[in-house]
């Protein structure tokens, strides 16, 4: 009974909160009009709730995607897909022998931490779904659906203040890796339904509330990576089961929400590049904050921005004259090389969790996390300048998973295998020496 009434609640306040955001992206007052130049799709005068088809997979990946990869690393051989396919195979979540790790509570926040049991997990599920893709080694496709069954099957609660972090980092790898599994007929249609039913109960709630209410704080004491993980992990859900709620909830709070996962709060000013290699970049929320921080955000809009496109053709990469080229560029000049901080320019900003940032925080500066093939890849498809994306790209050829010290898979990562596309350009082929670590 108890169950029940907190279900029925629980879906009451969702009417609730979602008819709140509708309602705010209908009159589009929740954020400042700070940008108002050209914007590449006309989502803001879309209906408040938009039905949408699926064509699976259509997240992260498509089907012709692997197809487009499987061709050159599998049959030509190719560089530098043939590097990223080796990269993910020595792998030590990409292995057929991997066994999940689950546990009925994971806490963050409050107590000690063992975030790092699901996200590893998680990121070995996606890991091995690519290698089943790669190889169709059904060995591969049993041991990622294993940690995905096991998981639904035993997880039942994230707790701890800091539940957004645990839920929106690893809620899209899990999501992502059940949509690349989703027509594998040995993935029983029972399991597959209750592992979406997973998501949707124990992920979902706490990055939907979190959006809704900061964990009880007004918007402006969050930052834009504790918003983004939160929004990636919706859409992916939203995508994954079919529910364009979801999906609209997602891309509302990228237009219009409260904090700084809205594109015009995630954005603090745009400037011109005082070394002319690009026309602008963007000073992201975080840059005064910290940069293990600041670098978390480049690769979670891609992987929103990537996934909004495949699932519903809407080109974020593109929007606000492509801001989000310009936030990640800005964020890749500062950390390319450790311990080199050029000259940028920056507009001193007011943070409600920490107050004013009047300076750029060198903490954690050249810190190299994954994602960059990705940002890279998809700007020079379209003849636009990822002048620093580039670089930071190359850095790390090829690309690896989000490990770091062995706890940490914030990011997905293997943009070397799954990102890259013709033309390559000049030393694109080639692997970085030394290749840059995290």
């Amino acid at each position: 009974l108890v169950k029940k009434q907190y279900k029925r609640i629980m879906i009451m306040k969702n009417i609730f909160i979602y008819t709140i955001l509708c309602v705010l992206a209908t009159i589009n007052i929740s954020c400042s009009t700070e940008f108002t130049e050209e914007k590449s799709s006309d989502i803001d005068s879309w209906p408040s709730s938009p039905t949408y088809v699926f064509t699976h997979p259509c997240m992260l990946h498509t089907d012709a995607d692997f197809e487009y990869v499987r061709q050159k690393a599998m049959v030509d051989q190719k560089e530098p897909w043939l590097m990223g396919y080796e990269k993910l195979k020595t792998s030590k979540r990409a292995q057929k022998t991997y066994l999940p790790n689950p546990k009925a509570e994971i806490k963050r926040g409050g107590g000690p931490n063992d975030s790092y049991i699901i996200s590893t997990d998680g990121a070995a599920a996606y890991q091995l779904a690519l290698m089943w893709k790669m190889t169709n080694d059904k060995d591969y496709a049993d041991a990622s659906i294993r940690i995905m069954n096991e998981w639904a099957k035993i997880c039942k609660s994230i707790t701890g203040s800091e539940a957004i972090l645990v839920a929106g980092f690893t809620g899209y790898q899990y999501a992502n890796a059940a949509e690349i599994m989703r027509d594998y007929e040995g993935w029983n249609k029972d399991d597959f339904e209750k592992f979406k039913q997973w998501l949707v109960d124990v992920i979902y709630p706490i990055c939907y509330t979190f959006l809704a209410d900061h964990n009880g704080a007004t918007a402006d004491q969050a930052w834009m990576s504790w918003d983004l993980p939160a929004m990636v992990t919706i859409l992916a859900i939203g995508i994954l089961c079919d529910d364009s709620d979801k999906v609209n909830i997602a891309l509302n709070y990228f237009y219009n929400g409260s904090g700084a996962g809205c594109i015009k709060n995630s954005v603090v000013a745009r400037h011109k590049d005082p070394d002319g290699n690009v026309e602008t970049f963007a000073q992201s929320q975080e840059m005064g904050r910290d940069q293990g921080h600041s670098t978390l955000n480049p690769p979670f809009h891609a992987y929103f921005c990537q996934m909004a496109l495949n699932a519903i053709g809407v080109d974020l990469f593109d929007y606000d004259n492509h801001v989000i080229l310009d936030l990640c560029e800005y964020t890749a000049k500062y950390n390319l090389v450790k311990g080199q901080i050029p000259q940028m320019p920056y507009t001193p900003y007011y943070s409600g969790k920490e107050g004013w940032h009047n300076v750029i925080d060198p903490d954690g500066q050249g810190r190299a996390r994954v994602g960059w093939e990705l940002i890279y890849n998809h700007y020079k498809l379209k003849g636009d300048n990822p002048y620093y994306s580039r670089a930071f790209a190359r850095s790390m050829r090829p690309e690896g998973g989000g490990a770091r010290e062995g706890v940490e898979a914030d990011d997905l990562g293997f943009g070397t295998l799954m990102y890259t596309r013709e033309p390559i350009e000049p030393g694109e082929d080639q692997e970085a020496v030394p290749a840059r670590t995290q």
